[in-house]
């Protein structure tokens, strides 16, 4: 079965947040929980006058070789057949295991259920042929969702304030790097 996977361009990406806002509508996470699944991060790189910046959007990569998997103790979290990584909410303890182990930060403890949640690549709308909400409120294009057979092959897997991807697998690819502020 055909797994799936982001593509960003951080070039692209004006720190709109709108992927956070169509994450948070659809997914109806509530606000004041302690819980973003998808976050834009700015990073400031350089000394005066080379300083640059970056935004990079974040959530759940879906690794191929997620260690918050491994390190669940109730099996709470598993992989579709589609790569896309989900906590059962049933099994979950709350114990935040998955968050110590996510070097992305993805799994987050949400301070009103005790439970953990993170991404979930909007599975119900991939269900339904629909793109994840963050990708469709994306207005430069920044962005990007598909099929991994095609997005692996494009861009680098890693960027800078990226943590190394090597041991993980992370299903993102990115195009660009930062660029001067102002430019």
């Amino acid at each position: 079965m055909e797994t799936y996977g982001w593509l960003l361009d951080a070039k692209r990406c004006i720190e709109c947040r709108a992927c956070e806002s169509a994450c948070k509508q659809w997914n109806k996470v509530e606000i004041g929980v302690g819980v973003r699944r998808r976050q834009v991060r700015i990073y400031e790189m350089g000394t005066f006058p080379m300083v640059r910046q970056q935004a990079l959007s974040g959530g759940c990569n879906h690794c191929e070789n997620a260690w918050c998997m491994k390190v669940c103790p109730v099996k709470a979290i598993s992989r579709r057949e589609d790569g896309i990584i989900l906590i059962d909410q049933d099994k979950c303890l709350g114990c935040q295991q998955c968050a110590a182990f996510c070097p992305y930060g993805a799994p987050q403890f949400n301070l009103r259920t005790k439970k953990m949640d993170k991404c979930t690549m909007c599975s119900d709308r991939v269900d339904s042929g629909l793109e994840p909400a963050c990708v469709t409120l994306c207005p430069t294009g920044a962005l990007q969702w598909g099929k991994w057979s095609e997005i692996s092959a494009q861009g680098s897997e890693s960027t800078e304030n990226f943590v190394n991807p090597k041991q993980t697998l992370p299903k993102i690819r990115f195009i660009n790097d930062a660029y001067p502020v102002g430019k």
